[in-house]
């Protein structure tokens, strides 16, 4: 990226003392309490409509021009006495901290600059950019600021340019041109017309980092569909445009009490400002925000933020409306956009159409890498409706008539080695406090003969009501996946809100069928029996998880078309998943501080495209069969002791040290392949500014002479979005503005001074037909197609692979393996983001009984 692109900022350096007053300050409480830097940054882009940056006190720089010390960084200079008023006011009103003034004293706000934001950047011996980070999010908002400037150019047909407008976190929205669009339905219980308007955005979000070697800046632009709520309900902020500064819109946390209506149902009492952010724009001298209303049906300068739930706008903003974005972005810029290469790595999917479920004739083999003599399944359920759905598909499955109408606790052998019983057990599954233990215990199916055995159960359940939710009635999944653990009983379970109904159903494929067989006139095709995805899956996740995997992984990663890049000997493949969990706070307990999940999930990998790999988990007793580790995993807590990022009590060490012992444990006889995403604080070896330096996983073992490789897997955000392909061979589209889908290898980048590499491709929906998101933008949909609102549109997958330590291997064969062993997942017939045994890794985390949604909750 042209460093004149970067901008000029103004740099407030604060005193020594700043810091110890800062720690002085009361921690946040609840679990939707902002950390104090939040807060005071969202106060202070409220009442001056800039987007500034205070760094975090205990987070400064250690080295360049204001090492150690604690800034305030503003796109312009500000009225000091503002500021000062600003931070007083804000220390007033935290909780447990009212009336106390010790930080507006010590504030220094005798700005220097203007600075070139790239005379800041700070380079190390090799030239690599390592920072400041502030100025990565600075240089985003100017480039979102130089955007904002110019309307986006969306079609020849629309009447102008759609204008979009900042908001404090720096993304651009479409704020006064939103998209619209009407449902309505016939309400089941009263028999009325119900109709209900949703209300959208389109959301620009740009993100400025080393590119991979870190020779050069990349800013990523991205686009998605930011919907505008329409009620309160479980909403937890609103966007707010201010008469003062309507050109910047705030985001500002909310919280809504609720009444009973003359009908019975709760409905808003009133809806605040959460915190003190309104008190302090008031108090700040500037003009009150406006007030959040009750009712959102209508457009209004306060815009609720939809969380989840249904809503008549759905996700996407599509793969038109990202080529437009780049040929917008190129113009304002002055720039081109970065263009990977193609490479001769093909990425082929086998040729046996393999089902989301191990097959009959597979399960022996299968079993027999998992090493498990025998598997029994038990199907536990309540409603004969559930039992009648999920027997009538596995009997489809393994052709087996008699399964559709099996007896309970009347065990049918489905193959050699693994056999079904079904049971009907109400007070199992269905929610409550009922003692589930004893139940089980009292249960001989679901006890193993020998240690080699294992047990796993299906089960019916459903969602709980909001009604049973706010009475806190116990889910019995929750409670079941707990209880499962503790017996080494891998569990999953089905709803009935999945059944798919008719099997008769259309799909797009039979659409496009019937629309070019009547544009033919010539008679409608047949309708193929669909089958019941949910169910297939259901039951591919439970053998997966236990570690019961066929050869398609290997059929892909050695398909003809591999050729030499193609792993040439024996290796074990590992997943390194890590994340940061953060806990709920409890009354009357403590907090518990935020803990470092890691799991680790290794597959031996042998070359032939018709070998079965053997898939271990590493646990506090070793590496075990998946099944077993996992189990272990979830009977214990989230996080080891000692596993967490904060540097003086040594939890980056403490988690390097365990995942060193983990690979130790492993033979050398063969070479290792580590596969896992970038961990912040953890491995600075896998960041693109210091890619390949010391301190990447198992560099221990490597320093004695481990043949270990890392390669870095992305696919979030700061991942490349690739917008179209420009040459290469098959098809065009007969629309020359219509985004071309990229072909199966992978493409190939050197900008920063290393290899990025990228696999990218169609999404499931547009490879079954639905095409609507690359042919048009939400804004051009034809007349007849406008009911495609509420359909997601897409944008091309992508998944960048950086070799951060080679090994014995050459890049093509490490990154070809990753993206082999993710566009064949390992259990159905689709693709997942993560190479195999890192998407396996993740799952036994997010999998956890004790796993809980993270938005709203700090550390």
């Amino acid at each position: 990226m042209d460093e004149r692109l970067l901008g000029k900022v103004y740099v407030s350096p604060q005193p020594e003392q700043f810091p110890s007053a800062w720690n002085r300050l009361p921690k946040p409480k609840g679990k939707d309490a902002l950390q104090p830097i939040a807060s005071l940054q969202t106060a202070a882009r409220a009442v001056t409509g800039e987007r500034l940056v205070f760094t975090d006190p205990n987070r400064p720089a250690f080295n360049g021009p204001w090492a150690r010390r604690t800034l305030l960084i503003t796109p312009g200079p500000l009225d000091p006495l503002m500021i000062g008023n600003l931070v007083r006011e804000w220390e007033a009103r935290l909780p447990d901290h009212e009336r106390h003034n010790t930080l507006a004293p010590l504030l220094d706000i005798q700005a220097g600059g203007p600075y070139a934001l790239a005379d800041i950047l700070q380079r190390d011996t090799q030239g690599r950019i390592t920072g400041p980070y502030w100025a990565f999010r600075v240089a985003g908002w100017h480039l979102a600021n130089l955007l904002a400037r110019q309307p986006m150019p969306i079609d020849d047909q629309l009447p102008e340019p759609l204008p979009f407008l900042l908001d404090t976190d720096g993304d651009l929205l479409a704020w006064q041109s939103p998209l619209t669009h009407e449902k309505t339905w016939i309400d089941e219980d009263s028999g009325k017309r119900r109709r209900i308007v949703g209300y959208a955005m389109e959301r620009i979000h740009i993100e400025v980092e080393p590119a991979p070697g870190g020779r050069t800046l990349v800013a990523h632009l991205s686009a998605r569909i930011s919907r505008v709520a329409n009620h309160w309900k479980g909403i937890r902020n609103a966007l707010v445009r201010h008469s003062v500064n309507p050109d910047v819109i705030l985001k500002a946390p909310i919280r809504t009490r609720w009444e009973k209506g003359p009908d019975g149902f709760m409905q808003p009492k009133s809806v605040d400002y959460h915190g003190a952010t309104a008190k302090i724009v008031e108090a700040c001298g500037v003009a009150c925000l406006p007030e959040p209303p009750t009712d959102l049906d209508e457009l209004s300068e306060v815009r609720g933020v939809h969380r989840t739930g249904k809503h008549p706008i759905e996700k996407g903003a599509g793969a038109m409306f990202l080529a437009k974005l780049e040929e917008h972005a190129s113009r304002v810029f002055d720039q081109a956009p970065v263009t990977y290469q193609a490479t001769s790595v093909r990425i082929s999917k086998p040729t046996t159409d393999f089902r989301p479920y191990v097959p009959a004739d597979k399960i022996t083999p299968a079993l027999a890498s998992a090493d498990i003599a025998a598997l029994r399944t038990v199907v536990v359920y309540e409603s004969a409706e559930w039992k009648r759905r999920v027997l009538g598909q596995l009997a489809r499955d393994y052709n087996l008539p008699a399964l559709a109408e099996l007896t309970d606790e009347k065990p049918l052998q489905i193959a050699p080695g693994f056999e079904l019983v079904v049971m009907h057990l109400p007070e199992l599954v269905r929610h409550g406090d009922q003692d589930r233990a004893l139940i089980l215990n009292s249960l001989p199916w679901f006890k193993r003969s020998t240690e080699r055995d294992l047990v796993t159960a299906l089960c019916e359940t459903r969602y709980l009501t909001d009604q049973e939710k706010e009475n806190r009635l116990t889910d019995a999944k929750h409670a079941l996946k707990a209880l499962f653990a503790e017996r080494g009983i891998p569990s999953q379970f089905i709803t009935m809100d999945s059944d798919p109904g008719d099997p008769y159903r259309m799909n797009m494929r039979d659409r496009v069928e019937r629309a070019k067989a009547r544009k033919a006139s010539l008679p409608d095709p047949a309708v193929d029996y669909k089958d019941d995805n949910a169910v297939q899956i259901a039951l591919g996740s439970l053998q997966s998880d236990s570690g019961i995997i066929d050869n398609r992984l290997a059929a892909a990663t050695f398909h003809r078309n591999a050729k030499d890049t193609a792993l040439d000997r024996e290796a074990v493949a590992i997943g390194l998943w890590t994340r940061l969990h953060r806990f709920e706070e409890t009354n009357g307990r403590p907090k518990r501080a935020a803990v470092l999940a890691v799991t680790l999930v290794a597959m031996r990998i042998t070359p032939g495209d018709d070998e079965y790999w053997p898939t271990l988990m590493y646990s506090d007793q070793g590496w075990q069969r998946l099944a077993r580790a996992r189990a272990l995993h979830h009977a214990g807590p989230i996080g080891k002791k000692g596993h967490h990022l904060r540097k003086e009590q040594q939890g980056p060490d403490n988690v390097c040290d365990y995942v060193n012992r983990a690979l130790a444990a492993l033979t050398q006889s063969y070479p290792i392949i580590v596969f896992t995403e970038h961990r912040k604080g953890i491995w600075p070896g896998l960041s693109n500014e210091r890619l390949g330096d010391p301190r990447i996983p198992g560099q221990q073992l490597i320093a004695q002479g481990w043949d270990i490789s890392v390669v870095r897997i992305g696919n979030g955000q700061g991942t490349p979005q690739p917008s179209r392909r420009i040459g290469g061979g098959g098809k065009l589209p007969k629309n020359p503005e219509q985004p071309v889908m990229p072909e199966k290898i992978l493409y190939r980048s050197d900008h920063g001074g290393a290899n990025s590499w990228l696999l990218a491709g169609q999404s499931r929906q547009h490879a079954g037909g639905q095409r609507t998101g690359t042919q048009h933008t939400r804004r051009t949909l034809p007349s007849g197609q406008l009911a495609q609102m509420s359909s997601p549109f897409h944008a091309m997958t992508r998944s960048e692979y950086v070799v951060a330590h080679p090994g014995t291997w050459r890049e093509e064969q490490l990154t070809g393996l990753a993206a082999r062993i993710s566009e064949q997942a390992a259990m159905w017939d689709g693709r997942t983001n993560l190479p195999a045994p890192l998407h396996l890794a993740k799952s036994a985390d997010e999998k956890h009984p004790g796993f809980i949604d993270q938005e709203g909750l700090n550390d």
